[in-house]
């Protein structure tokens, strides 16, 4: 959701846009300043979608997304009401208990959390 986030995982930079993730909700995880996404009939997440990203990128975010989510593969809305194929990390089931059920504010994240997210995550190893 947040490209400097993204670059702090990756060391890259990719193209992105606004997409929505429809039938997904985002919430807080218990005990923690992020998100997490889960099914939800009928709901609409605000969301970017990222182009080009490469394998080994890929392989960085899961690493950094760890056990407690899924790469599935899901259908998003761009800005031009276009459905695209996309990927997004989603909890897994066995973690449902995991979330708390505070919709998760990405602009809350920003103003309160994100310098110390990116301080935290600054070091995190890369081409492992």
């Amino acid at each position: 959701m947040i490209p400097s986030v993204i670059h702090v995982v990756t060391a890259s930079n990719f193209c992105s846009q606004k997409a929505i993730l429809r039938d997904y909700a985002r919430f807080r995880v218990k005990g923690e300043s992020y998100p997490g996404v889960i099914p939800v009939t009928d709901a609409i997440t605000q969301g970017i979608v990222y182009f080009n990203v490469d394998e080994l990128s890929l392989g960085q975010l899961d690493k950094f997304e760890g056990d407690l989510y899924e790469r599935i593969r899901v259908r998003v809305e761009n800005r031009e009401k276009e459905m695209i194929d996309a990927q997004a990390y989603v909890i897994r089931s066995k973690y449902l208990g995991y979330l708390s059920r505070d919709a998760w504010d990405v602009g809350d994240f920003i103003k309160k959390d994100l310098k110390m997210f990116l301080m935290t995550y600054s070091g995190f190893p890369k081409n492992m």
